[in-house]
């Protein structure tokens, strides 16, 4: 059987291709979206494992542009995501996936997928059995869809924590990569120590042969020493000499970065001081940037333009959240691949925050709507309406002002005055 692995990480594409073939599939591979739908109209394979977050175009339309097409044959396809919020497995079925995969997944797990999906594409009453899985489907996302709705009575009072949620997923991506790997290093590391064992028992043998004999014959000795020159060939010992530093400094850099991730959210979710501090705002937004990077990253590219400027007297967490709505909100109303430009000045005694964006625009008669209450341009389910209110409620708690600028098909720019500290 075809299998078309859509995966732009190249160790989980890996991983993926192993699984794959080791019982006996053919593997095709793709590093995007783009990529894998060319693939799958040259190749029709019959099995689809695909990542959600990648560039180019995500699982979600890989999804949505295959179910679109006519053909005599189905694919099932299975996506694999770092997410598991109730709404982002109703938005992985509703776009046409048959089953998923949290990350990270154990291979013996994801063969074990295979194998389900294989026997559900090969039934003769496909059809049939397709519509009685429709309806099962759409029955639970009617429960999902109701659940939600229920909930939504609440969201004023849950808004900062439905955020860390949303950035949750993201940041589980952004930590899978790296500790993907620093565990296939982890596992290069144990063979290479094994070869090493393997030469220090020759370096021991001849050790032993010394001690044992102090004047050895020259015969005996070169022979000894041969053994011990053909052991570090056999291992490949210059390559282990170069290779290990450099996968221990790769290990080293990968926990660093998770640490800075997890830390910086952390920091971003811990409810504060009951009484305000002075703050980095360049340092809260680099923090920021950290934290929402998989949310931007196939979206958008980010400039920053940061001034020295005097301190800010306020609550950091708060603060933070604002930035956190206004570049969510901006890597969301860029369709391609666009740029958000973050500048930082200092005038007249004040902090001036300016993030910009080449996406969509805001329509004109919103503008004024902007920081109302539960005012929303996305579809229901998508968004409470509350982010960009709490935003201006923040600002105005810090003795600040909030403005907005957008134009249609041009992009959109906030403005935070801040009093300095």
């Amino acid at each position: 059987m075809k299998i078309l692995i859509a995966e732009d990480d190249y160790v989980s594409r890996l991983l993926v291709k192993k699984a794959v073939t080791k019982i006996g599939h053919e593997a095709i591979l793709a590093e995007n979206g783009k990529e894998a739908f060319a693939a799958f109209q040259s190749e029709h394979p019959q099995m689809i494992i695909s990542d959600w977050m990648m560039p180019e175009m995500d699982g979600i339309e890989l999804c949505k542009l295959i179910r679109a097409e006519k053909g005599t044959t189905y694919t099932y396809i299975i996506l694999l995501t770092a997410k598991d919020r109730t709404s982002d497995l109703v938005e992985t079925f509703e776009a046409g996936a048959d089953d998923y995969i949290i990350k990270p997944f154990k291979p013996d797990e994801l063969r074990s997928r295979i194998k389900s999906g294989e026997r559900i594409a090969s039934l003769e009453s496909r059809h049939l059995s397709m519509q009685a899985k429709l309806l099962v489907k759409n029955e639970k996302l009617d429960q999902a869809l109701t659940h939600l709705k229920r909930t939504q009575a609440q969201a004023l009072q849950s808004e900062k924590m439905a955020s860390i949620g949303q950035l949750a997923a993201g940041v589980a991506h952004e930590i899978n990569n790296p500790i993907g790997f620093i565990g296939s290093n982890l596992e290069a590391l144990t063979d290479y120590f094994k070869d090493y064992g393997r030469l220090m028992d020759a370096y021991e043998g001849l050790a032993d042969f010394l001690s044992a004999n102090p004047t050895p014959p020259a015969a005996d000795l070169g022979s000894r020493l041969d053994a011990v020159r053909q052991c570090a060939k056999d291992i490949e010992l210059d390559y282990l000499k170069e290779d290990i530093p450099d996968l221990l400094t790769d290990c080293i850099d990968g926990t660093r970065r998770v640490g800075r991730i997890v830390a910086d959210l952390k920091n971003f979710a811990h409810p504060g001081n009951d009484r305000k501090m002075l703050m980095d705002i360049n340092r809260g937004l680099e923090s920021t940037l950290n934290v929402v990077h998989n949310e931007i990253k196939y979206k958008a590219s980010v400039t920053k333009k940061f001034s020295e400027i005097p301190k800010v007297e306020g609550f950091p967490q708060k603060i933070n959240q604002v930035f956190m709505n206004i570049l969510i909100n901006a890597a969301q109303s860029i369709r391609e691949k666009g740029e958000i430009v973050i500048t930082t000045a200092a005038k007249g005694g004040n902090v001036h925050i300016s993030i910009s964006d080449n996406g969509c625009g805001i329509a004109q008669e919103n503008l004024s709507k902007i920081f109302d209450p539960f005012f929303t341009t996305k579809d229901v389910g998508k968004g409470t309406g509350l982010g960009m209110n709490i935003a201006y409620n923040i600002i105005q708690e810090h003795g600040g002002r909030i403005h907005v600028e957008s134009e249609v098909g041009k992009g959109t720019c906030f403005t935070i005055t801040l009093p300095g500290g």
